[in-house]
C-alpha cells in the first residue's frame, strides 16, 4: 500500500512540474512613462487625472487598493505597496521593473513621479515586514 501511495504522490509531483513549467511566463525588463492609477476606480468607473487623485484616488491607495499606470491606453497593475504612491495618484511616473504581459502586471524595482516639474523617486516599501 505505502509503493501505490509514493507512486500517485510522484506521479502527481511530476505532473505538476510539468504544468507549472506550462504556464511559467516569461518576464521582460521594462521602463514605462504613464498615469498613475488608482485600480478600483479606473476598473470601475475608468476614473482618471489629479482631481480624482487629490481626493478619491489618494484614500483608495491609502486603503490598500492597488496602484495601477496607464500607458497609451492600456492600465497595468503595478505589484508594489500602494502606501507611498498615495499622494501622487493622477500624476505622470516612470516605473522601472518587470512586466507580465499575460496578467498585465508590472513588478517595479525603481519608480519615480514628475512633481512640481522635477523627477522625485518614490521609496519601494514592503508590504508586509518579516516577524522577529
Amino acid at each position: 500500500m505505502n509503493r501505490k501511495f509514493i507512486s500517485a504522490i510522484a506521479g502527481c509531483l511530476s505532473a505538476g512540474a510539468l504544468c507549472g513549467s506550462a504556464l511559467a511566463v516569461p518576464l521582460k525588463s521594462v521602463t514605462v512613462k504613464g498615469q498613475l492609477l488608482d485600480m478600483n476606480c479606473y476598473s470601475a468607473l475608468g476614473l482618471t487625472g489629479r482631481v480624482h487623485g487629490r481626493m478619491c484616488g489618494k484614500r483608495c491607495l491609502l486603503s490598500g487598493a492597488p496602484a495601477g499606470i496607464l500607458v497609451h491606453g492600456h492600465a497595468w497593475v503595478l505589484d508594489a505597496n500602494p502606501k507611498p504612491l498615495a499622494p501622487y495618484v493622477g500624476l505622470t511616473i516612470k516605473a522601472k521593473g518587470k512586466e507580465n504581459t499575460r496578467d498585465h502586471v508590472l513588478l517595479p524595482t525603481m519608480i519615480k513621479v514628475k512633481y512640481h516639474g522635477h523627477w522625485k523617486a518614490i521609496k519601494l516599501i514592503e508590504i508586509f515586514k518579516p516577524v522577529r
